[in-house]
């Protein structure tokens, strides 16, 4: 009898875990899930001292019906010096494009977070044939680490 009762009750807890996620206790819609899926933050450092925050999504991965002939990422970082120009490199190689962002944008309901003292991008590369993405960000004071990202 009590073998019994203790495989009831553990058949019970883990039956009722089963039907939940990571994400099932936030209030998330599945573009936001996915986009904090494909989420990265690095800092950006000049020698030892950190210069400011870079976080990124990839777009290809959230929203592949409409981001796939290129590589797109949206970017949000802050530096100290917020006119310093920041160059993005995909596997080595710059950004075709980058386009600054309001911080109300179209991507601002895939993050929880949007403040205006950050700077937006829509930084958009040459379609990659890696299935390995390492995207960094450089400054002339200093850069990120280089952030991977895997193609589906």
């Amino acid at each position: 009898m009590k073998t019994f009762l203790i495989t009831i009750l553990f058949l019970t807890i883990f039956t009722n875990c089963s039907t939940n996620n990571a994400f099932s206790h936030f209030n998330m819609d599945q573009d936001e899930a996915k986009s904090e899926d494909s989420f990265q933050s690095s800092k950006i450092f000049n020698n030892k001292e950190n210069e400011g925050i870079l976080s990124i999504i990839y777009l290809n991965r959230v929203l592949p019906e409409e981001y796939n002939d290129k590589e797109y990422f949206y970017v949000y970082l802050y530096t100290k010096n917020d006119t310093e120009k920041v160059n993005f490199f995909l596997n080595d190689i710059e950004a075709i494009e980058t386009t600054k962002l309001k911080p109300q944008n179209k991507f601002s309901d895939l993050t929880s977070f949007d403040g205006d003292w950050q700077r937006y991008y829509l930084v958009i590369f040459k379609k990659q044939e890696r299935s390995v993405l390492k995207l960094e960000a450089k400054t002339l004071q200093g850069s990120s680490r280089k952030m991977i990202f895997i193609k589906d």
